[in-house]
């Protein structure tokens, strides 16, 4: 645990130093980039998790980075965590029904339309 303290400590004492400049290598701002860091740990698992059951994860994976980000940010503070984590992580594999209380539920709907669209072009 004080070693995890340390680490987000340092991470804070890093991200101070960020430049505007700096943050704009990355395609966002300073406090976007730092915001990020701050996210929990599980978050691009969880969103990896849904887009496999929504039947998107592979448009997950050619999505743009600000939707992803939006869509990360929207994970991180989702009021379902729980909810989520016994969906995600249970015995027998959930389908979209199942995990509709996802607030991201229809950027996944979204990017898997998006994806059929490119396949049958």
């Amino acid at each position: 645990m004080a070693r995890t303290l340390r680490t987000k400590l340092a991470n804070r004492w890093n991200l101070s130093a960020l430049t505007q400049a700096g943050a704009a290598d990355f395609g966002a701002t300073a406090a976007d980039v730092a915001e990020a860091a701050q996210q929990r740990a599980d978050v691009l698992e969880r969103l990896a998790h849904m887009a496999e059951i929504h039947g998107a994860a592979d448009a997950l994976k050619s999505a743009g980075r600000y939707r992803l980000f939006e869509m990360a940010r929207t994970c991180d503070h989702c009021p379902h965590e729980r909810k989520c984590a016994r969906a995600l992580y249970a015995a027998s594999k959930p389908c979209a029904k199942d995990v509709d209380f996802c607030p991201n539920a229809a950027e996944y709907a979204a990017l898997t339309m998006a994806g059929g669209a490119a396949h049958a072009s």
